[in-house]
């Protein structure tokens, strides 16, 4: 594309300079690249999308019918006296903007908390809006049309639901809104905002923007506006400036209801839809010399081979384990390798590659090439190369989407020969040293809006005896005000036995900790079946014995399994087990014997058009609690991944004088966004809406589907 650009522009200039005879083909072709680039300009041109005070598109309290593109993130900070918000943006699909605010009340006391050193009064919301129509959609000849609802969960304080229209003026640099709400939105409302300088040629005033609307909240009322500060209003017009700077900050200043000034920072960045932050300079190319096709025999002896394939592989993010020489029933003689993706999360990223270097690489005389992958310890999938078809796409008369076709993943095949022949084996690492962040962190401690232990992970990982797995962490925290919260709700202590909410006096620990130290072996027992076991420490509560079982075929959209696990609590302090377990009856502790057991069927499925997964547990959870949970997870193309989840049991948790069933939501990000190169470490985090005992789980393992799928992604 840059080459193609470079040349339209020196034609463009070749047209101004040079003077042209129409009638000339070379000259028509200039002036129909001329008008081509005209209209690719001007149909992918864009009116900007800004923000509202809450992080929503819209203008400073009232939202628009406009949002982010796919896969947008984005995080920021408004004063909007009298209250201060912090605000989380994500555009899980192209017609769904989720939203999260924390509102702080400044200058008003928690009548329960505040004493206790919370501080001022706060609240969490959480907003959905949906796109019915885009204003893109019809490239701005029809308005868009979406409807809302804020602060559904939680208190819902500042609910409301609206439904509003966007008209965008595309000549004009002009953006109109007309809506209506119900609840803290009350009536008709609307909004405009306005690029002036959009066109002017200048990068930093093309950022700026002015806007105004029509505040349709009724602040006076009491049951409306919970501050009493916020309940003066002697306009319903709120206007100001909007400014955003390098396509990635939004800035604005704003006069609202009136009376006060307000601003607002945010900044946003499309995570779901990037290739990285940085450009992959150190991964290969994918392999094309030297070719060496050379039959078996005494010029290319078999070491020989295996050295060829040993050492593109390597170069290329693979681990040869084995290579042996077999025949098959047919009388072929067949190749076959056990191979270990070290770096890429895409399937046909890894297929991209292995077809090149067998390519390039695989003797004349082999007729087919067996390549098993493996992950943990244990084989997932296999591919079947003929040698003949890797040929030809070297000659490059084949392609690769025909080489795939041809060359299809299937279920593992554990067949041999009594003749077969072992060229080369290597053992798997035996250990792997990895140094990370130890992150711990709660909202809403009666102590304190933000509570958090910070500190450092060493872990220590790799193989015993080829495929059972180990794990070891050790953790030390370096920063934490932990140090004054009880583990106990001071609101709405949980009467169940605490599986959970005890886990904040493991998270106060000074010094060195072992936080995780377990074995597991996993099995491909054939035809789409697969085993685990795991014993030891899993995490900082819980220690035990877990198993699994798995039916997951190749090229199947769906899998189900079931697991196990009998679990014991860790004592605070060392690596001790212990069979009791704090149980508060009221506000009073007291203890019971616990065996600890979990059990599930699982079942998951993948909507591979929408890039979403689905999965369902049901069973029982670690505090004697039955029921389910589901979970959705929202694949994007850059790797990253947004999961929401809820689970529904007969646990009968009451917070607030309602029952309250476990909810949460959590991101997953692949660390090679930051990085020059491909790689498969991930960083995730994810949030509870309280910190409760229903429907709490053990971590027990790598979980098997987890490891499969990761190994057939298709994004």
């Amino acid at each position: 594309m840059k080459v193609q650009y470079v040349t339209l522009l020196f034609l463009v200039w070749c047209f101004h300079i040079y003077p042209i005879d129409y009638n000339d083909p070379a000259a028509n072709l200039t002036r129909d690249l001329e008008i081509v680039n005209y209209w690719n300009k001007k149909t992918a041109e864009r009116l900007p999308v800004t923000f509202n005070h809450l992080l929503q598109g819209g203008y400073w309290n009232m939202p628009s019918a406009r949002m982010g593109a796919e896969g947008e993130v984005g995080i920021g900070y408004s004063s909007v006296p009298p209250y201060r918000n912090y605000n989380l943006r994500l555009q899980l699909i192209d017609r769904l903007e989720v939203s999260g605010n924390y509102r702080v009340f400044k200058g008003v006391d928690d009548p329960i908390l505040t004493p206790m050193g919370f501080g001022d009064r706060s609240d969490k919301g959480a907003n959905v809006k949906i796109c019915l129509l885009h204003p893109e959609d019809s490239n701005y000849a029809l308005p868009g049309l979406a409807f809302g609802f804020e602060d559904f969960m939680g208190t819902r304080n500042f609910r409301a639901q609206y439904v509003v229209a966007t008209q965008v003026l595309l000549e004009q640099n002009l953006e109109l809104s007309l809506g209506y709400g119900r609840h803290r939105i009350r009536g008709f409302f609307g909004g405009a905002t306005w690029f002036p300088f959009r066109k002017c040629g200048y990068s930093y005033l093309e950022g700026i923007s002015l806007s105004a609307e029509y505040d349709a909240i009724p602040y006076r009322k009491e049951k409306i506006e919970q501050h009493p500060g916020g309940r003066v209003q002697k306009s319903p017009l709120n206007f100001g400036l909007k400014y955003r700077l390098w396509d990635q900050i939004d800035c604005s200043v704003s006069y609202v209801r009136g009376t006060a000034w307000a601003w607002s920072v945010s900044t946003f960045y499309n995570f779901g839809q990037t290739t990285g932050i940085l450009p992959k300079v150190d991964s290969p190319l994918l392999y094309q010399a030297p070719t060496v096709t050379e039959p078996i025999g005494l010029r290319r002896p078999e070491e020989a081979v295996a050295q060829d394939l040993l050492y593109a592989l390597l170069r290329q993010g693979f681990d040869l384990l084995e290579m042996t020489l077999d025949w098959n029933e047919c009388g072929q003689q067949v190749l076959r390798l056990r191979v270990v993706n070290n770096l890429y999360r895409v399937e046909q990223i890894v297929r991209a590659r292995l077809n090149n270097i067998l390519a390039h690489l695989v003797p004349e005389n082999i007729e087919v090439v067996t390549v098993v992958m493996e992950t943990q310890g244990f084989p997932v999938q296999e591919y079947h190369f003929y040698t003949e078809y890797l040929r030809e796409y070297a000659d490059r008369t084949m392609g690769r989407h025909e080489l795939e076709v041809l060359s299809p993943m299937t279920e593992v095949s554990f067949e041999q020969s009594s003749i077969a022949q072992q060229i080369f084996k290597q053992s798997q690492e035996w250990w792997n040293i990895e140094i990370f962040p130890r992150t711990h962190t709660f909202f809403g401690s009666s102590k304190g809006k933000f509570k958090y232990a910070l500190g450092i992970n060493v872990g220590l990982n790799g193989f015993l005896w080829d495929t059972v797995y180990y794990s070891m962490r050790v953790g030390c925290t370096l920063i934490s005000n932990l140090h004054d919260v009880s583990g106990v709700d001071r609101l709405n202590p949980s009467q169940l036995i605490n599986v959970r909410t005890d886990i904040v006096r493991y998270f106060r620990q000074k010094g060195l900790t072992i936080d995780q130290v377990y074995l597991q072996k996993n099995w491909n027992v054939g035809k789409g079946w697969y085993t685990k076991a795991a014993i030891g420490h899993f995490e900082e509560q819980y220690g035990g014995l877990a198993t699994e079982v798995l039916y997951y075929p190749v090229g199947q959209y769906w899998a189900i399994g079931a697991e196990s696990a009998f679990v014991r609590k860790r004592k605070v302090r060392g690596v001790e087990l212990t069979t009791k377990i704090r149980k508060l009856e009221g506000f009073q502790r007291t203890y019971r014997t616990f065996r600890g057991s979990q059990y599930f069927l699982d079942m998951y499925y993948e909507w591979r058009e929408a890039k979403l997964d689905f999965k369902l547990m049901l069973g029982k959870f670690l505090a004697n609690d039955v029921g389910g949970r589901a979970e959705i997870i929202r694949y994007f193309p850059s790797g990253m991944r947004f999961y929401l989840w809820y689970t529904i049991t007969n646990g009968r948790d009451r917070i607030n004088g309602r029952t309250y069933h476990d909810k949460g939501v959590g991101v997953s990000m692949p660390l090679d966004i930051f990085y020059t190169h491909a790689d498969r470490s991930r960083w995730g985090y994810g949030m509870s809406a309280w910190l409760r005992d229903v429907g709490a789980t053990s971590y027990t393992g790598m979980k098997l589907y987890d490891q499969i799928r990761e190994q057939r992604l298709e994004w």
